[in-house]
């Protein structure tokens, strides 16, 4: 389905003007960017809209655009993305086709990733890479219309309903950090695919339960929905639950980086506080900060946990005018979790290769 809008339109006029410029074909930037030629059209054209930043980021590299037209490129995919968020939001669920009264089909299964490692505990070792990776691009996969993950987990204070609120955020929960990613997964090694690029991280963790290993970085994208300015006045930390560090297998690797943000404001959160709050960072802004329609903000939450496991979620305090209330942040419907690691071995995965190994040591790990 083709996505329609001014938003969409911008960017992909950007994209175009981006690519022309840089002198190479559709086939060779499809390529380098691993997707097909028609997609990489289809984008250019604003017949669909990247579902990630990072694959505009990657393409801008390519076609070699300065830091200012980076920065041009996020505001205008974080207006589109919101505004096709506000036109999901507006048409709702698509209604469920009609079952026929007379059936005897048996019904489906659902299938959940519990039940899978059940199944590949005595699979062959291709046959549990196979299924895992088939599993991953189901959960990864944007549709033709750019649609991606990342959607607002948002619960609102005092009683006035989400979808009424001045402001929309887009949440990673698992943004990369210096260009990496770091999990706890409950499988050996010949049941888990290699390492995600940071596009495809959040189907990879919640295809394999994987838990982000030491520190978790959430990226939130926050834009007004109207020319009204909001105040975002606080951000809280709710932490659900606690444990023992979780004793899996430690996975690290290869990575590929998202794009560079529009204007910032990171933070650190010490997970094993008795309290954990965020702590603006590096001199940067805390709030309260402002954002309205015109003028995004992207919010880094850093959390880092090195004695326990923890369950939990953030809070974005807001108000505009006469109005106010409280979303809640997280990762779509359940609590963020990150865990401390133990003293389990470290195993990596080399670009182009082709097997996980111990980083100690070098050698491959089978199982």
């Amino acid at each position: 389905m083709a996505v329609s809008g001014v938003e969409t339109a911008e960017l992909a006029a950007l994209l175009m003007e981006l690519k022309d410029r840089s002198g190479l074909s559709y086939g060779v930037l499809a390529k380098r960017l691993h997707m097909s030629a028609s997609t990489l059209h289809r984008y250019c054209r604003g017949e669909a809209l990247p579902p990630e930043f990072g694959t505009v980021e990657r393409l801008a590299r390519l076609c070699r655009a300065t830091p200012e037209e980076q920065a041009e490129l996020h505001r205008r995919w974080i207006a589109a993305d919101t505004a096709r968020q506000r036109e999901r939001e507006r048409k709702g669920p698509p209604p469920r086709p009609a079952v026929p009264v007379e059936t005897h089909a048996a019904p489906v299964p659902e299938v959940r990733p519990q039940g899978l490692r059940v199944a590949l505990a005595g699979a062959g070792v291709v046959a549990a890479v196979v299924a895992i990776a088939l599993l991953v691009g189901l959960l990864t996969d944007g549709g033709d219309d750019g649609s991606g993950e990342g959607d607002l987990a948002a619960i609102l204070d005092g009683g006035q309903e989400a979808e009424d609120a001045p402001l929309a955020v887009t949440t990673r929960p698992y943004a990369f950090d210096q260009c990496e990613g770091r999990y706890l997964v409950d499988l050996p090694p010949a049941q888990v695919p290699p390492p995600p690029t940071e596009t495809d991280a959040a189907g990879w963790v919640r295809a394999l339960e994987a838990v982000p290993a030491g520190e978790q970085l959430v990226e939130l994208a926050v834009q007004g929905t109207g020319a009204e300015t909001v105040v975002l006045r606080d951000l809280r930390v709710r932490v659900t639950a606690t444990g023992e560090p979780l004793p899996w297998e430690l996975y690290g690797g290869y990575s590929a980086c998202g794009g560079g943000p529009v204007r910032t404001s990171a933070f650190d959160i010490d997970l094993d506080a008795a309290s954990p709050r965020p702590t603006a960072v590096d001199g940067q802004q805390g709030p309260p900060l402002w954002v309205d329609e015109s003028e995004p903000l992207v919010l880094y939450a850093t959390a880092h946990a090195e004695e326990r496991s923890v369950e939990w979620y953030l809070e974005l305090e807001w108000s505009s005018g006469d109005r106010s209330g409280t979303l809640r942040i997280d990762d779509d419907g359940e609590p963020f979790r990150t865990s401390a690691v133990g003293d389990q071995r470290e195993m990596n995965y080399m670009i182009g290769g082709t097997e996980w190994f111990d980083s100690e040591t070098g050698e491959p790990v089978s199982r």
